[in-house]
């Protein structure tokens, strides 16, 4: 009997070798989907995915958790190749383990390169995420083409198109990742697009796609101005590929309703003074806040910072007019 034990560790022993061995990729992948990641570098989940974080490089691994798509992660080591899958260990806020990186079997990827990490302190201390992508263009970290996706969807009472959607839920998660808690976009929206012979304050902004009008007020706590919690909406939102601003109390008119307006950048949807809110003389990218400027007058500046500008709005041809304009 201790012989037939010492057998069976051994062959136990044997096998635990021969399994770590085969996590060796081939050379040239054979078998498994050309692998696009880099170690030291950034990557992000694809738009739709949600990629399981598993402790060992296999499916026999419980989940540590499910990362959203958008998620970015640093690759931390050279691939392993199991059960038909490249895998890289990878970091994200606090914990680390191994993803795969996309299926053969559907030659799809769940994963993208971002490029390297780029940290840059603000004026006030703050530490911003920025990333050098391969075209050697610096832009936020959570800066996503939205897909071209023009489906309507019935939010409650709002309307949106999907892209527009899509750009709501990715300013959602920028938001908690950067440590917000209070702002759930989808719960504090109160006006939504395609709203034509709605506001009239909003004068047409909502009568076609991308544009959304937001709440900060904390109706469970006494209809308190969560004024703290403008600046990370804000930034969430320009991020996520949204010309925003704060419209504060009386500032449309007296009596109007404090709120955030956000209209998506490159709708193709967008209404005529929605677009040029964003590309204007009086827009977003001229650096100011969108609003018409009475006649004779001139437009208002942004006082809620410069434009965000990622690289696939350079790439539909969006650009920092800022200079032009002065």
């Amino acid at each position: 009997m201790r012989y037939l034990g010492l057998i069976l560790l051994c062959s136990l022993f044997i096998g635990q070798i021969s399994a770590q061995s085969s996590d060796a990729c081939p050379t040239d992948y054979a078998g498994y989907l050309t692998p696009r990641l880099s170690v030291g570098e950034q990557a992000r989940v694809l738009p739709e995915i949600q990629l399981n974080l598993r402790p060992e490089p296999t499916l026999d691994e419980a989940r540590l958790t499910a990362l959203r798509a958008g998620t970015t992660v640093t690759v931390l080591e050279a691939p392993r190749c199991a059960d038909n899958f490249v895998w890289w260990r990878v970091a994200v806020d606090d914990l680390e383990g191994w993803i795969a990186e996309g299926s053969l079997t559907d030659e799809e990827y769940f994963i993208e390169p971002r490029g390297e990490l780029l940290i840059i302190t603000d004026d006030n201390g703050q530490n911003d995420r920025y990333i050098i992508t391969e075209n050697g263009f610096t832009e936020p970290e959570g800066c996503m083409r939205p897909p071209d996706d023009y489906e309507l969807v019935q939010l409650g009472f709002a309307t949106f198109n999907q892209r527009t959607l899509f750009m709501l839920d990715n300013a959602q998660r920028i938001y908690e990742t950067n440590g917000g808690t209070w702002a759930n976009f989808r719960l504090l929206i109160t006006q939504g697009s395609y709203n034509a012979g709605g506001v009239a304050a909003s004068f047409g902004t909502h009568d076609g796609g991308g544009a959304v009008d937001i709440s900060v007020i904390d109706t469970l706590n006494g209809w308190v101005v969560m004024r703290e919690e403008v600046a990370p909406m804000l930034r969430a939102l320009r991020i996520a590929g949204f010309a925003a601003w704060l419209r504060d109390t009386d500032e449309l008119y007296d009596g109007s309703i404090v709120h955030i307006h956000a209209i998506a950048i490159g709708d193709e949807e967008g209404s005529e003074i929605a677009q040029q809110q964003v590309n204007s003389d009086f827009g977003y990218f001229s650096g100011f806040n969108g609003l018409p400027p009475d006649e004779g007058d001139d437009p208002i500046p942004d006082i809620y910072g410069d434009p965000i500008i990622c690289e696939w709005m350079v790439e539909m041809g969006f650009e920092d007019m800022r200079e032009e304009s002065n």
